[in-house]
């Protein structure tokens, strides 16, 4: 919605009586839901706890007072105001509802990965469908839309037609979409740099329902990835309220909502991550190969995982014994399927048999020293997009994976050594201010869920420990909050700006943006180090005082 002036609204009598039909059928309607999630027989009582998860919509009487809230000056319009509140409401009903599902799994005999998934499939879904109808494409979005729109009229990847007949015009409303500058010109024919995979991943939806069809797409996907590793947690044993807990941590985090409904590769990987390590966990060395494989068709970035695990599948093949050579064979054919495929197409297409031949870069160029301090403070730490920043409880992981480490757990070093092989040389990689990092942490939030799950089994109630962890979700929960109910505050950007800490600030009367490091290229100065480094100091230290402290006290049974 791009208009600038609010639009009045008059009720008649019939459209009164319209809304209270409406709002009678979507209880009866999540009863229900509730009613076969939670697997009650009786519907019936579950209507008073649903209702109440609608209460959220009575603060709409609160309009005159966004009304009077200053935005920044782009934003300061009567319609953006509407949006802010209704974003509130709905994301505000949605994250109460689905704790309601939730409640009380920790303590009955489910599979805590199905219910999980279900109730992500209701959040991300919900919130997708909020963002889809009030916020524009940005970034790469609509370039990855164009070239499935290619492929469903044309049936090719040559773009050069849709740039000039501004077919973008049906899904992107932002003016005239510019070709990016690392698109590729043969023979006349204009080819996309990005990646097939998640191309192919939301045509169908795309097909069906436009842009809101590929959105739901990615939604669903992300539900998938939380699915799945909530099994690999419940397949190395992890189980109860700690569980439970890190389930939430996964529903309500940065990377999968934030994410789930935008189109880029991330949420794919995140689901082949996840994947792989359950079919690590089950020796599946074929399916597991193939899986690996798929990874390299969802972003030339993915090789990064695709390494250290390729060194873990290897070690886990070399294992079996009895049936080593054959199950060497399955997992080398597995991951020979798709890569040969992948360097077919990038030859057919470019004349290339790599993708990063393709880019006409040399390999070196990834990984410039000068970039690596920017990157790995940035990717935690930075205002706009640092992790920690959106989700603090992540910092925990680093005392998780010290005890995952020590642990009998299966997946310690495939997990640990896969997250701290990506983590390091994506310093080197990223690209802050122009690139989030936090969709980049997204492919291996099942990874930073594993490593958190041995320090959240290990607090107690009432304890510091479980205070801290607490106090720190709700403020994660918070920012999580705001940014999908406000969907152009979270990856799309408008005009460069931070709009999260803007709006804060007005709120506040803080000026947070100067407060808060920043590692973006203009601004990126000593303090932003000092900063950052401050943070990351202070986890290290809570983390040793938080081992010696588990340390003795299970040295004292």
């Amino acid at each position: 919605m791009n208009g600038q002036d609010a639009v009045p609204f008059a009720f008649t009598w019939p459209d009164l009586l319209f809304l209270v039909l409406l709002f009678g059928l979507v209880v009866i309607l999540e009863a229900w839901l509730a009613g076969w999630i939670k697997k009650e027989k009786k519907v019936v009582p579950l209507f008073k706890p649903v209702f109440w998860t609608h209460l959220p919509w009575v603060f709409g009487y609160l309009g005159p007072v966004i009304e009077n809230i200053h935005l920044p000056e782009s934003q300061n319009t009567p319609l953006r105001k509407l949006e802010i509140l209704l974003g509130l409401l709905l994301m505000t009903h949605l994250f109460l509802f689905v704790r309601l599902l939730l409640s009380g799994s920790s303590r009955k005999d489910w599979k805590t990965s199905k219910t999980f998934g279900l109730a992500a499939v209701i959040l991300f879904v919900g919130a997708t469908c909020w963002t889809a109808t009030v916020c524009d494409l940005s970034g790469d979005e609509p370039h990855y839309l164009l070239m499935a729109y290619s492929l469903i009229h044309d049936h090719d990847l040559d773009l050069s037609n849709h740039y000039a007949n501004k077919d973008y015009e049906q899904f992107y409303h932002r003016g005239d979409l510019e070709p990016q500058g690392l698109e590729h010109v043969i023979n006349g024919k204009r080819y996309s740099h990005h990646p097939l995979g998640p191309v192919l991943l939301v045509l169908p939806g795309f097909a069906l329902f436009g842009r809101l069809g590929a959105a739901l797409t990615m939604a669903l996907l992300a539900a998938l990835a939380l699915y799945l590793t909530m099994r690999v947690l419940e397949e190395t044993g992890a189980q109860g309220w700690p569980l439970h807990a890190v389930g939430m941590v996964g529903l309500a985090s940065s990377p999968f909502l934030l994410y789930s409904g935008l189109i880029f590769p991330e949420i794919p990987t995140a689901c082949l991550v996840a994947l792989s390590l359950l079919l690590y966990l089950k020796r599946r060395w074929g399916w597991l190969g193939f899986c690996l494989g798929l990874m390299l068709w969802m972003h030339n970035r993915n090789v990064l995982l695709v390494m250290p695990l390729l060194v873990s599948s290897a070690y886990g093949v070399w294992k079996e014994k009895q049936e080593r050579l054959k199950e060497a064979s399955w997992f080398v054919l597995g991951f020979a399927i798709p890569v040969l495929l992948l360097s077919l197409y990038f030859h057919s297409i470019y004349g290339v048999w790599t993708p990063l031949g393709a880019h006409n870069e040399p390999f070196t160029s990834l990984f410039r020293l000068s970039h690596f301090w920017d990157g790995f403070f940035g990717l935690l730490l930075d205002q706009e997009c640092g992790l920690w920043f959106h989700f603090p409880v992540f910092a925990m992981a680093v005392t998780g994976g010290v005890i995952l480490w020590l642990s009998k757990n299966p997946l310690r070093f495939v997990a640990l050594g896969t997250l701290v092989f990506y983590f390091l040389f994506m310093s080197f990689y990223e690209n802050l201010g122009l690139t989030p990092a936090t969709r980049y942490m997204v492919g291996v939030t099942p990874l930073w869920l594993l490593a958190l799950y041995p320090a959240v089994e290990r607090l107690k109630k009432g304890e510091l420990w479980t205070w801290l962890t607490f106090f720190s979700f709700m403020a994660g929960a918070f920012v999580n909050w705001i940014l999908a109910a406000v969907p152009w505050m979270r990856y799309n950007k408008l005009d460069g700006e931070n709009w999260i800490l803007k709006i804060a600030g007005s709120f506040l009367h803080l000026p947070l943006t100067s407060t808060e490091p920043a590692f973006q290229a203009p601004v990126v100065g000593m303090k932003s180090y000092v900063l950052s480094a401050l943070w990351v100091g202070a986890t290290i230290v809570l983390t040793v005082l938080y081992l010696r402290d588990k340390t003795r006290k299970f040295r004292r049974r």
